[in-house]
């Protein structure tokens, strides 16, 4: 058997093994500890868990769609902080990092958006409580306050409208309930991560509740910047969130929703971590990696730009490497602010009539070392000696406005509805420079360091009708039935230049209109999405289902840095289709949940953003795409066990196929084992030269070439995703404190990460396990828990394929190419610990 196929089965089986060892040793706990706590009251059921996916409060068990939900109690003891934290918890969930933290993007059930352009929407629907989020990257932040969260998976547009043609990720924070009960919290780690968190809610008197949350967080980074000796890829963040509610009348409720965020993200720094040569084949099967000696090594073949210079103090082949040089930031800094506003009126029927309102302002300045080094390697015009740094910044600004009028029958009987109406509007401006270019030179889109300036500004306008009911029509059996009508008005303007000195208004000149300038607006797209369900009891505690559902994505434009006369119109909106069938119960007396569903979902005209290098330079170039289909496939199961007094298990899982089912003109990737056969001017078979052996030119004499991606994978998405927990309490009666000990492991096969299926871009498999334990009060006024993250301390890279510098091996543009990989660090890439205090009075 393969060496690496053992070591890899070997790294997964491992913790495995540990945490099952963990579960043995928690089984033998309950002896020991019923004998302690001999006479307390012990927990005889699994909590009943409700959830808001059709707008109503249901129990989760009664819903016939697949939905995960990741309880108070679990967001608790994984110390989840972030949206990125949520996705590790969850199996159908994954997530694509970009350069910055506004290039990230949601995937369900391996499906997303990967977009560096406004004019694309999102794929997964991102909404806090009741209120969608404008555009998804604002998710990407600190979570305060939050109660549960609810994974919705496939198709949600029904209810929840654009942006959730995938899925929809639906946040609720804690409510107002019972006395005012103070609440603080602080966390830290041995690498120097801080969180402060504080609350105070409760019902004030019989008419009026309030609740007010903020908390304070700083992670410093898990790279070292050698030019200042600062920690970069960290985040830190202030987040405020108020609930103030108030009955001013009988049957009237009134919710007043304020929250202000704070948010810098250093996150998306890369470092080098290999360097090497390449000879052979990977499809002749003899494929080799030649060391290379750095000392001969220049970066772009330039010889003003060495490597050792270049990368002073920094081991390029070693592959944990986390020293970087940075003479400019990488990151995005962001301030968010806004307010949502709830009436509900109870209407002598008991139904409910709701008017929910929202405004929302983000604003964000975001900016990355384009040259991956604090060296200058730009020379100013009229000189030949390199002066200046590669770098890119931006802005954004994004308005949002809601307004929902929703009427919610009562639960009683045997026909239960939501129906509403929506409007919502959204306004993005954005403003970008790239590169460096000044006058007296002529700048152009093809100078070095390939120069933009723009300004680009992009709107939506939706209104929409929907109604979903459900319908008891027998006593076993019951039909769910939803409609949505909807009616998008969008459009952009845009304007650029090449000299990246102008830096605002007053001073930008904008280039000619057609070549630079660009207007389309007033476009309309309507568009009707259902969903349909049949739900059968076959027992009180067993159910079974199948339902189907249509999504749909408003049109998308292209703006970005290369928009071209021939992409300055709308690309044809996003459709999708699933059919689902699950089963759902509720068994041993209630100490066993369990969800299990398959599922098949198509996607036409899919809207993707597709990023690519050229040779010597470090610019990544987009190019959005309508992909005529791809289909995502898979099954998944989610379980909930309580298997004895005080130790509860969770476990999901989830096995996904996504792939690109027709795609005749796809990205190609780099092959230099696939060199220009002298004499043909092609590679192998005809082949495009330098390019992988399937692309061919787009037509006779072009250098770009497509390769026929139909029938490949579809990126960013293991095929098999696992997340178990557990946790155990132990009682001790004659002390006024309690004991508890949890544990948690998560498992990933390889994925392919680059669209263009470089068999290079492939993420290893890995196997995280993480061990909680402290001690609680019996009244719960204090809880001290410690955690060690990554208890084995596996090594593993998320991004295959993270841009980095280019180098070649003498200092000569001709000189041979050398192979240069580099990565950013997921939080957890090496072990740490951490110790949070938790009170209550």
């Amino acid at each position: 058997m393969d060496k690496n196929k053992i070591e890899g089965f070997d790294m997964a089986v491992k913790p495995l093994a540990a945490v099952v060892a963990l579960a043995v040793a928690q089984w033998a706990l309950p002896v020991h500890a019923q004998e302690l706590g001999e006479g307390q009251q012990n927990a005889t059921g699994l909590q009943s868990v409700v959830v808001t996916a059709n707008k109503r409060v249901e129990k989760l068990e009664s819903v016939p769609m697949a939905i995960s939900v990741i309880s108070e109690a679990e967001l608790q003891r994984n110390n989840v902080r972030e949206i990125e934290d949520i996705v590790a918890l969850t199996p159908s969930l994954t997530q694509a990092s970009g350069t910055t933290a506004a290039n990230n993007a949601l995937f369900m059930r391996g499906i997303g958006t990967v977009s560096v352009g406004i004019g694309v929407e999102s794929d997964v629907s991102v909404i806090l409580d009741d209120i969608p989020i404008a555009v998804q990257f604002q998710a990407f932040r600190d979570l305060a306050d939050v109660a549960r969260v609810e994974v919705l998976k496939g198709p949600q547009s029904t209810l929840f409208g654009k942006s959730a043609v995938a899925g929809a990720i639906n946040i609720v924070t804690k409510p107002i309930s019972g006395p005012v009960i103070y609440r603080g919290s602080a966390y830290y780690t041995d690498d120097k991560e801080w969180r402060l968190a504080a609350s105070v809610g409760g019902r004030m008197t019989d008419t009026f509740g309030m609740r007010i949350a903020v908390n304070k967080s700083d992670m410093p980074g898990n790279f070292t910047n050698l030019t200042n000796g600062e920690k970069v890829n960290g985040s830190s963040g202030k987040t405020m969130m108020a609930k103030f509610s108030w009955t001013p009348i009988k049957n009237l409720d009134i919710d007043f929703m304020p929250q202000y965020n704070e948010q810098e993200n250093t996150r998306g720094v890369t470092a080098v971590n290999g360097f090497y040569r390449t000879t052979g084949s990977a499809a002749a099967g003899n494929l080799e990696r030649i060391p290379v000696d750095i000392s001969t090594a220049y970066m772009n073949g330039n010889p003003q730009l060495p490597a050792s210079l270049v990368l002073a103090g920094i081991d390029p082949t070693n592959p944990n490497n986390r020293y970087v040089r940075r003479d400019s930031p990488t990151g995005i800094a962001s301030r968010t602010h806004g307010a949502g506003l709830k009436l509900s009126y109870t209407l002598p029927n008991d139904a409910t009539l709701m008017s929910i309102s929202s405004y929302q302002r983000y604003k964000a300045n975001d900016s990355r070392d384009q040259d991956f080094t604090d060296v200058p390697t730009i020379a100013r015009p009229g000189e030949t000696r390199f002066s200046v740094g590669n770098l890119q910044f931006g802005s954004y600004d994004i308005t949002s406005k809601t307004q929902e009028l929703r009427l919610v029958s009562p639960d009683a009987g045997n026909l239960r509805y939501v129906a509403g109406l929506w409007w919502a509007r959204n306004e993005i401006e954005r403003h970008f420079i790239r590169g460096f270019c000044v006058a007296p030179a002529v700048c152009a889109a093809n100078s070095p360091s390939s120069p933009t300036n723009y300004y680009t500004d992009i709107y939506n306008v939706n209104k929409a009708v929907f109604g979903q009911a459900t319908w008891d029509f027998a006593p076993t059996w019951t039909l769910v039935a939803g409609l949505r009508r909807n009616l998008e008005e969008s459009g952009f303007n845009y304007a650029r230049n090449f000299y990246t000195d102008q830096l605002d208004r007053s001073t930008f000149v904008p280039g000619p209109v057609g070549k630079d300038v660009f207007s389309n607006t007033g476009n309309e797209d309507w568009a009707t999405t259902g969903k349909l369900s049949l739900q059968k009891q076959l027992t009180r505690e067993w159910m079974v289902y199948a339902m189907t559902a249509t999504g749909h994505k408003g049109k998308a434009y292209d703006v970005t840095s290369g928009l071209q006369p021939s992409a300055a119109f709308p690309v044809d909106p996003e459709k999708s289709r699933t059919y689902e069938l699950g089963t759902k119960a509720n068994l041993l007396n209630n100490r066993l949940s369990i969800a299990a569903t398959v599922y098949h979902t198509d996607f036409r005209h899919y809207q993707q953003n597709t990023s690519f290098v050229l040779p010597d330079d470090p610019t990544i170039y987009t190019q959005l795409n309508s992909i005529p289909k791809i289909r995502t496939r898979g099954f998944e199961i989610d379980a909930n066990m309580l298997l004895a007094t005080n130790w509860s298990m969770n476990a999901s899982m989830a096995y996904t196929r996504p792939t690109i089912e027709d795609w005749k003109n796809g990205p190609c990737y780099q092959d230099n084992t696939n060199p220009v056969i002298p004499g043909t001017g092609a590679g192998e078979g005809g082949s495009l030269g330098g390019w992988n052996r399937d692309c061919f030119a787009i037509r006779p004499g072009a250098t770009t070439g497509v390769q026929d991606l139909s029938g490949g994978i579809f990126p960013g998405t293991p095929k098999i995703k696992v997340n178990i927990g557990s946790n155990y309490d132990i009682r001790f009666p004659s002390l006024p404190f309690g004991a508890f000990i949890n544990g948690n492991v998560r498992y990933q096969s390889d994925y392919q990460t680059n669209i263009n299926n470089d068999p290079r871009s492939v993420n290893d498999s890995y196997t995280i396990a993480d061990l909680g334990f402290g001690i609680r009060d019996n009244k719960d006024r204090y809880r001290l828990s410690f955690q060690i993250k990554n208890l084995f301390d596996r090594f593993y890279i998320p991004n295959a394929n993270a841009s980095g510098p280019s180098f070649r091996a003498g200092p000569t543009s001709t000189s041979p190419s050398i192979t240069v990989n580099s990565w950013v660090p997921p939080r957890d890439v090496f072990r740490y610990f951490s110790m949070k205090l938790d009170v209550k009075f």
